[in-house]
Parts: C-alpha cells; sequence; structure tokens
C-alpha cells in the first residue's frame, strides 16, 4: 500500500458534471451554463485526521455558491457533508471543501461512490450536480481496505501505542523507544503482525521493513512490541511539514484481508515527544 507515501493519490476521485440550460441539474438550471469538475481526494495532512476534500472546480464564467458538498459511498456508514459550505466558488476558480469520512462500512464488497453538489447562480437560480465518479488509482478500496484490516485485526487483538516514549543513548545520541502493546479480546480466531514500516520522520534501526510474523489467538498472552527509532532525515523542515511521519504503518493478516497495512496513531502528546526529540537529535 502506498497511502503513507503520496501527497494527494489516496482517494483520487474525478469526474466533469456540466449544468446547461438543457438539463443535467436538478431543479431549475441558470441561464448561464454552469460546468463544474468534482474530486474527492486526500491531501497528506488529511490521512492523520482521517478527511478527504470534496474539490469543486469551477470550469465557467459564472460565479457561484455552494451551498452543500456531499460525498456517500456503500463503503462507508453514512453519506459525509462538508461543514464548509456554503462557500463561493468563483467562475474558473477551484475551492475544496473538506470532509470527515465516516466509520467504514466492511459488510460491503463492492461501493459506487457519488457527490452531490448544489449550489445558487448570481442571479438567484438554483442547481445540483450529481456525479458517480470513476475511481483512479482503486483510491477508495485502498482506504476501505486498510480500515476494515484494523477492524478484524483489533477484533482479535488490539494495537495501542505507549502514552509516552522511552530513550535509549547509543554513542551519545538518545534512541526513540516507542512501545505498542497487543491484547488480544478473547474473540475467536487468529490474526497476524507481519512488520511496522519507516514513516518520513522515523527509521526504524533495523530497516526499512521490521519483520515479527507473530500471531495472536484468544490464548495469547498481552506482547509488548518496542520499536526504536532514529530520524529519518534532519532538515528542519521534514518536522516542520510533518503530516504522517508520527502514524506507525502496520502491516497484518486479518480476517479475509492478506498483507494488509494501516496506520497507528500515536497519541498528541507523543506525537510532541517525537517531533521534540527530532530537534534535540538533530543539533537544532
Amino acid at each position: 500500500m502506498v497511502a503513507f507515501r503520496r501527497s494527494r493519490a489516496l482517494l483520487a476521485v474525478a469526474a466533469v458534471a456540466a449544468c446547461s440550460a438543457l438539463g443535467g441539474c436538478a431543479a431549475s438550471t441558470p441561464p448561464t451554463a454552469v460546468r463544474l469538475t468534482v474530486s474527492v481526494f486526500q491531501y497528506r495532512s488529511d490521512y492523520a485526521p482521517r478527511q478527504a476534500q470534496i474539490e469543486v472546480d469551477n470550469r465557467s464564467g459564472t460565479d457561484i455558491e455552494v451551498t452543500s458538498a456531499r460525498f456517500e459511498s456503500a463503503w462507508f456508514q453514512t453519506a459525509m457533508s462538508s461543514k464548509s459550505a456554503p462557500s463561493q466558488v468563483l467562475g474558473h476558480a477551484t475551492t475544496d471543501f473538506p470532509v470527515v469520512l465516516s466509520a467504514a462500512a466492511c459488510s460491503v464488497n463492492s461501493a459506487v461512490p457519488r457527490v452531490v453538489i448544489d449550489y445558487t447562480a448570481k442571479d438567484g437560480t438554483k442547481g445540483r450536480t450529481t456525479v458517480t465518479p470513476d475511481v483512479p488509482f482503486h483510491s477508495l478500496a485502498t482506504v476501505h481496505a486498510s480500515d476494515c484490516s484494523r477492524q478484524q485485526f483489533e477484533r482479535v487483538a488490539t494495537i495501542r501505542a505507549a502514552s509516552a516514549l522511552r530513550f535509549e543513548l547509543v554513542g551519545g545520541k538518545q534512541i526513540a523507544l516507542l512501545d505498542l502493546t497487543v491484547t488480544p479480546t478473547g474473540a475467536p480466531g487468529s490474526v497476524t503482525l507481519r512488520s511496522t514500516e519507516d514513516t518520513t520522520l522515523l527509521a526504524q534501526r533495523e530497516g526499512q521493513l521490521r519483520t515479527f510474523d507473530t500471531t495472536f489467538t484468544a490464548a495469547s498472552a498481552p506482547q509488548t512490541i518496542e520499536l526504536d527509532y532514529t530520524p529519518t532525515r534532519c532538515e528542519q523542515h521534514v518536522v516542520a511539514e510533518d503530516k504522517v511521519g508520527t502514524v506507525v504503518p502496520i502491516r497484518v493478516d486479518a480476517g479475509t484481508y492478506r498483507n494488509a497495512l494501516f496506520g497507528l496513531a500515536v497519541s498528541p502528546a507523543v506525537k510532541n515527544e517525537l517531533l521534540d526529540w527530532v530537534g534535540r537529535y538533530c543539533g537544532w
């Protein structure tokens, strides 16, 4: 899975919806044609808070006010409306409408996404654009697999990051130690923690991919795994621009998912500890 490496590929959804005097819009259509391109994607900054952007690109010269921007898919439990609407979208301009992604619906194997944009033109007439878009790069499937592989893993064994870092002095430098605790829930079945991976901020001393291949069942005892890190790089902008550097990529086998990847976010306190530690380690 490459979701942690892309700057805006995750959830990349695009379609063109043209509303003209001949039709294509619910309600009345403005006399001047309104042509909208609608996309749904994630910036890197959207990964950790689990949100996405509905991007509305007004291809016409007519200014509009988007009064509602909604994204829905059977892979998510509820429709997602942006709190940024109403907002103006000028002619030949683009505006993003963020939405918080709802919980995954993991019993659904396939889904058709839909975006609904309601808007008002300058003369007061109203229009609606409804798009059933293509999904390049299987982006929605990637998000759904990440959500549901974690659900299936944590049905059998929860996984939690420690509430504070520990440190080890090696060669005059502090190595950051982060404990992950895996605790079986007692539910039937088995899951396997296959590996952890580096992040844009944190490099594992054992290598980019650290293999565990540890299986957990209801009969397993809780297990704490120590991850040890050095900074991936020491440029100050790595910290200043950090988006997902403190989200630990974890690869698992769980239920129907094999070699699936999801991200485990640390607490805000531990995130701040990690950012401060990178500065100390790098001598800023």
